[in-house]
């Protein structure tokens, strides 16, 4: 029988140095949700790999939290957060990338609707620093609305730490 508390603790401590490592990186940064689910789904199958290798059953505490994190994944995936960066350096930050890609918007209660041939891209911002979230909504099917959620994306550092090699 594989028991819940060492799977627990690594998980736990997985996402404190994750998230130890965002705190650390002062640089404004964009947190999807979709990472967290990724980081969920790795270790549900990592977990069950080791089931299957070792021949145990994992126990009801362990396959409870499993399938929990599987659901808390998908239930954030949609989610993106601004971290380390103020309402202003946010404002600024879409409207870059709205004048980059010269896309025509308008501001209606602090979101930004840009009009694309198919459907509006709505843009909005709400919550306060350390920790804002950003809603891109609609424009399926307009390849300027996909542009603009790239460069948007681009502008800000990752919430998963990369090793990088200095040559």
């Amino acid at each position: 029988m594989m028991p819940f508390a060492p799977w627990g603790a690594a998980y736990a401590g997985i996402v404190a140095l994750w998230a130890v490592a965002i705190a650390v990186e002062r640089r404004p940064t964009l947190w999807k949700g979709q990472s967290l689910l990724i980081l969920n789904v790795r270790f549900a199958a990592i977990t069950g790999g080791v089931a299957l290798v070792r021949g145990e059953r994992p126990d009801n505490a362990l396959v409870a939290f499993v399938i929990s994190i599987i659901v808390v994944g998908l239930l954030v995936s949609r989610i993106w957060l601004l971290l380390h960066i103020d309402w202003a350096g946010a404002r600024d930050t879409v409207e870059k990338c709205l004048s980059q890609t010269r896309a025509k918007y308008e501001m209606n209660a602090g979101r930004y609707i840009v009009r694309t041939k198919s459907e509006d891209l709505i843009i909005a911002i709400s919550g306060a620093p350390p920790a804002m979230r950003v809603r891109l909504s609609g424009g399926r099917g307009s390849k300027k609305a996909g542009l603009i959620r790239a460069l948007f994306g681009k502008q800000f550092s990752g919430s998963v730490p990369t090793l990088r090699v200095r040559t």
